[in-house]
């Protein structure tokens, strides 16, 4: 418990006062865990390690106890803590180096993270022959046994998502929105009660959407697959664009992007330029994965 409430203490603003300094980023706590300055709640100096960032895990350190009661608060609810040296944490996050979450808060069936996944993203606003594409894919993936991760945002994410419940396929959903009123769905609902669904909150599960959120959230979407689907992107803004120019950059999970004319794949094109592979919107998406991977061994 020592350990989880030191994470949050040090990344999050839960039971905040106005006298703490901002909360330290991924990659310094990634530094101060790797070299051990971080243990449990102690802090211990080590060379390579800025004093300032001591004195702020020190001061950020104080809350520990209002982090405690809170983190038991959503245990009661039904929610687990997972932590990176965990078992059942997932192996493809490690991919993201110093920017992998240093936590998971998760409700549902954590077995889905040990399941074949592919993460699917896309713009909100879309044209319907668009939303059409996104939930046959969602339907694709689901016949052929993969998971899918994904953001439950409307949109892209709403339409393939409905693709894959339908075709009884299972979700890790990511959400940017507080998790009450992403599970205010009816159908997202069921599937948490038929194991189909779980929830992946790598902030508190309540914390209001803003945009640094939600684009930290995409590279986790984007890493829990073992590839990634770009259904309709704009070119050079939105999460899905940033989530998939990182993940280029980084190569830590394959990227695809479906080549189709109109505005709805103008960031498409761009991706394709970039280096993402190319998806053939008449054709079911599961079928083209890996296959050119898959080819060359």
């Amino acid at each position: 418990m020592e350990t989880i409430c030191a994470r949050l203490c040090l990344l999050t603003r839960a039971a905040w006062r106005a006298d703490l300094p901002a909360p330290l980023t991924r990659p310094t706590v990634h530094k101060m865990l790797r070299c051990g300055a971080i243990s449990g709640l102690a802090l211990r100096e080590v060379s390579g390690i800025n004093k300032a960032h001591y004195a702020r895990a020190e001061a950020l350190l104080t809350r520990s106890a209002a982090i405690a009661a809170r983190v038991e608060a959503w245990r009661a609810r039904g929610y687990a803590v997972v932590l990176p040296e965990d078992e059942d944490w997932p192996v493809n996050l490690h991919a993201l180096g110093i920017h992998m979450p240093q936590f998971l808060f998760t409700l549902g069936d954590r077995a889905l993270f040990a399941r074949r996944a592919v993460a699917v993203a896309g713009s909100r606003s879309i044209a319907p022959e668009t939303e059409r594409l996104a939930q046959s894919c969602g339907a694709s993936l689901a016949r052929a046994g993969y998971a899918m991760a994904c953001g439950g945002a409307v949109g892209v994410d709403t339409a393939a998502q409905r693709g894959s419940l339908k075709a009884n396929g299972s979700l890790m959903l990511v959400p940017a929105m507080p998790v009450d009123v992403l599970l205010r769905q009816h159908v997202l609902l069921r599937a948490m009660q038929e194991g189909r669904l779980l929830l992946v909150c790598d902030t508190w599960p309540d914390e209001v959407f803003s945009p640094e959120k939600a684009l930290s959230r995409n590279r986790t979407i984007y890493a829990l697959g073992d590839a990634a689907v770009v259904v309709a992107a704009r070119h050079g803004v939105g999460g899905t664009w940033s989530g998939a120019s990182f993940c280029l950059r980084g190569g830590y999970t394959p990227v695809y992007a479906f080549d189709a004319p109109g505005a709805d794949f103008e960031g498409n094109r761009a991706l394709l330029a970039r280096g993402a592979a190319r998806l053939d919107a008449r054709r079911p998406v599961a079928e083209q994965l890996f296959a050119a991977k898959e080819e060359t061994t």
